[in-house]
C-alpha cells in the first residue's frame, strides 16, 4: 500500500465525518466483507465481481476485502456484526437476515419461484424498493441480492418420495419457517450453523440436509451424503448488506458506485448460477452421487399452509404480491 494513502475502514470514515474533515473523499476506502461460502463458490464469485466493479467505478479509491468461508463469523454473527458496526459488509442467506428483517421472510416461502430467472425478474421488479425499505427500517442497507441456487436434499439414503423423509434428522438453517417446512414434510428438522454440517453428516448427528447444488459440490458434502434428491423446495436469495448509518457516512459518489456495482454484480451472478447448474450435476454423477428426481407435488401441497401462517404483516403481504407479479 502506498504510504501517501492510508486505507480507511468504514469506522474510520465515520470518525472522519465526526471530526468534520473532508479527508475521506481523498483517501482509499476499504470495506471488510464476510460470507460463509468457500472461495470460488457462486456467492464468492459475485462478491469478487462486486469488488472489481466498485474499484472500476471509483477509479480505485474504494475496494472490498473479502473474507470467505466464515473467517470473520458465521451467518448469524455477520448479521449481528453489521448491525453493531463491527463488520463493514456481509453477504448471508435471506433466511438469516430475515430473522432480524422479518418482512423479508417472504423470499423464503417454499416453491415461491420456479426458476432463478423468475427469481431474478421478481428481484428487479416492484418488490425491490419494498425490500430496501424493510431493511432500512431495521438498520441495514441492501447493496444487492444474489442467488444461492435452488435448494435440494443431500442425504445418507435416497429420498424418492416425501414419505422417505419420515423421522429423518435433516439439518436446516436457523430460521423458523425452514424448520417448520421440514417438520411439515415429516422430517425431524435440526437447525445448526453451516460450519458444523460436514462433521454432523459424517458422524451421523444428522441424516441429511437441504442445500444448493453448488454448495453440495463446493463443500464436498457428497463425501458424507452421496444421495442428492432434486426437490427444489426453495429458490434461495443471498443479500449483500451494510449498516445503514455507516453506508450513509460514505462519500456520496462512493455510495452511488457501490449501489450500481451491487445491482450489476447481482445480475451477473444470477446468470452465472444458471450457467453452472447442469455442468455441476453432470460432475456430481461422475463422482458417484446418486441423483434422484422425486415427485415434488406432495412437497408443494404440504407447503401451502405455511403461506397463511408466515404472511403476518401488511408489509409481508404487500411484498408477497409484488414478488408474485
Amino acid at each position: 500500500m502506498k504510504t501517501a494513502k492510508k486505507a480507511l475502514s468504514i469506522s474510520a470514515i465515520t470518525l472522519a465525518a465526526i471530526l468534520g474533515t473532508q479527508a475521506a473523499s481523498a483517501q482509499e476506502i476499504t470495506l471488510r466483507a464476510g460470507h460463509t461460502n468457500v472461495t470460488g463458490s457462486i456467492q464468492d464469485m459475485g462478491m469478487q465481481r462486486l469488488r472489481d466493479l466498485l474499484e472500476e467505478k471509483t477509479g480505485g479509491r474504494a475496494t472490498i476485502e473479502i473474507f470467505p468461508n466464515g473467517q470473520i463469523g458465521d451467518e448469524a454473527q455477520l448479521v449481528e456484526g453489521v448491525l453493531l458496526g463491527t463488520v463493514d459488509m456481509a453477504m448471508t442467506s435471506n433466511a438469516l437476515l430475515s430473522n432480524v428483517v422479518t418482512d423479508l421472510r417472504v423470499l423464503d416461502m417454499p416453491f415461491m419461484f420456479e426458476s432463478i430467472d423468475a427469481l431474478s425478474e421478481a428481484l428487479e421488479g416492484p418488490a425491490k424498493p419494498l425490500m430496501v425499505e424493510a431493511a432500512s427500517d431495521a438498520g441495514y442497507q441492501i447493496i444487492g441480492s444474489y442467488s444461492s441456487g435452488i435448494r435440494h436434499m443431500m442425504t445418507s439414503r435416497p429420498i424418492e418420495t416425501i414419505d422417505d423423509l419420515a423421522n429423518m434428522k435433516i439439518r436446516t438453517m436457523q430460521q423458523p419457517m425452514h424448520v417448520e417446512a421440514f417438520r411439515t414434510y415429516g422430517a425431524n428438522p435440526t437447525p445448526m450453523a453451516y460450519s458444523e454440517l460436514y462433521g454432523a453428516l459424517q458422524s451421523g448427528v444428522v441424516d441429511g440436509a437441504e442445500g444448493a447444488t453448488s454448495d453440495y459440490n463446493a463443500q464436498r458434502f457428497y463425501e458424507v451424503a452421496d444421495h442428492f434428491s432434486l426437490v427444489g423446495w426453495i429458490n434461495m436469495t443471498a443479500h449483500i448488506f451494510m449498516n445503514k448509518a455507516q453506508f450513509d457516512a460514505l462519500p456520496e459518489d462512493v455510495q452511488t458506485a457501490l449501489l450500481e456495482a451491487g445491482a450489476e454484480s447481482a445480475v451477473w451472478q444470477r446468470t452465472y448460477v444458471v450457467e453452472q447448474e447442469q455442468p455441476l450435476l453432470a460432475e456430481l454423477r461422475e463422482k458417484g452421487v446418486t441423483i434422484v428426481e422425486p415427485d415434488v407435488a406432495p412437497f408443494r401441497e404440504a407447503s401451502m399452509p405455511l403461506y397463511e401462517r408466515f404472511l403476518e404483516t401488511d408489509t409481508q403481504r404487500a411484498l408477497f404480491e409484488a414478488l408474485s407479479q
